[in-house]
């Protein structure tokens, strides 16, 4: 990418109308989530959670053969998510059989879709892991030239960051409207949720939660065919 006119056109991307669509879905239904225990309903492997569980866009952390997956939905505008997104990272490091699958779900306004999108594209350049967690970490208002800043400082590749942000624009954009319909496939009422083996868990998890609901996972199995 030459200049910086690319980034300019780039940053003034609105949303796909079906993005926009989803942001005002999950607004409605996106309310402040309480710490929930770690029961749920339990799962079957339909295609809605198939796809969940195999979508090769999704950003994936931990195990390479995994015991147990944690799929998480989640919004770098959510405050929940970013008290207790420092658990999962915490699992990670304390449990060696699970595998965390991140699932960029934008529901709180544009800002937030341009966030997983910065995101999504470091992942392009095996950065994810870093800036999200920078993102999470973020606090104050999370602009476009924000995110981008604080991609750069978690050791993102600024110009590729920003080459990619445009040549991948509709892949982009194509992942996180898989994430959005996998959410609604799954009847999830805001961030976070999460998937953890079989079960169906909405609301944030603190570490106790977390452990508890993977040694519960681990006891029941992935999800069986229906």
């Amino acid at each position: 990418m030459r200049g910086g006119s690319g980034v300019g056109r780039w940053l003034g991307r609105r949303p796909t109308l079906s993005l926009a669509l989803a942001l005002g879905a999950g607004l409605l239904v996106s309310l402040a989530l309480r710490m929930m225990p770690p029961d749920g309903p339990v799962l079957t492997r339909t295609p809605v959670v198939a796809a969940v569980l195999d979508d090769a866009g999704s950003p994936r952390s931990g195990a390479a053969r995994p015991d147990v997956v944690v799929v998480v939905f989640t919004d770098y505008r959510c405050g929940v998510c970013k008290r207790t997104d420092p658990a999962l990272r915490r699992l990670l490091a304390d449990d060696p059989g699970v595998q965390v699958v991140w699932k960029d779900w934008p529901i709180r306004g544009e800002e937030s879709v341009f966030a997983a999108r910065v995101a999504l594209a470091a992942h392009r350049q095996g950065r994810y892991d870093a800036v999200h967690d920078a993102l999470m970490a973020a606090t104050g208002a999370l602009t476009p030239e924000r995110s981008l800043a604080v991609a750069a400082a978690a050791g993102a590749d600024p110009r590729r960051l920003a080459t990619d942000l445009e040549i991948h624009a509709q892949a982009l954009d194509r992942q996180i409207g898989d994430h959005n319909a996998q959410a609604f496939g799954l009847g999830l009422q805001g961030t976070p949720s999460y998937v953890v083996g079989p079960y169906l868990l909405q609301g944030g998890l603190d570490d106790g939660a977390l452990v508890a609901a993977v040694r519960r996972a681990r006891r029941a199995g992935p999800p069986k065919a229906p």
